[in-house]
């Protein structure tokens, strides 16, 4: 039953993106507008869930045993969700990514502490690089984020 809750909620947000992705221009292929990738992007996430709603429809269903909802994790992730815009506007972009998804790998369990702190950090810094770095996405940025855009002479 909560996989085919969660498959819905999945379709849900996906409808909810589309109509907002279809919203912007979409301009052609030679003329890119601003909606282009995110269209593309929102058909094939409805697409993508109403295939994977369908299939989980078709399944019977089972007896499912272990995990509640009133489990520390669902309102963890919930919790993180919230918080995470409010450090952005008061932290760094490092500082917040790196604090959310720490706490987000301790919630699920995610092999020892400190594999969760090392995946949690590299994480955080290769989407810095990537975004900020690469593909000019403007962060909240502090003393760390020009340091590293400095060291690789991107910014």
């Amino acid at each position: 039953m909560k996989e085919r809750i969660v498959s819905l909620g999945i379709l849900v947000f996906a409808m909810v993106y589309t109509a907002g992705a279809i919203a912007l221009k979409v301009g052609t292929l030679a003329q890119p507008g601003a909606g282009q990738f995110p269209a593309a992007i929102a058909i094939t996430l409805l697409a993508i869930s109403a295939f994977h709603a369908w299939l989980t429809f078709r399944k019977t269903a089972e007896k499912e045993e272990g995990h509640s909802w009133t489990e520390l994790a669902p309102a963890g992730i919930a919790a993180a969700l919230v918080v995470y815009p409010i450090l952005l506007k008061t932290l760094s972009f490092l500082l917040s990514t790196f604090i959310v998804l720490f706490a987000l790998l301790l919630l699920l369990k995610f092999k020892t502490r400190k594999i969760s702190f090392l995946t949690a950090l590299v994480t955080t810094i290769l989407s810095f690089i990537i975004f900020s770095g690469l593909l000019g996405v403007v962060v909240p940025s502090g003393v760390m984020e020009q340091f590293i855009l400095k060291i690789l002479e991107l910014g």
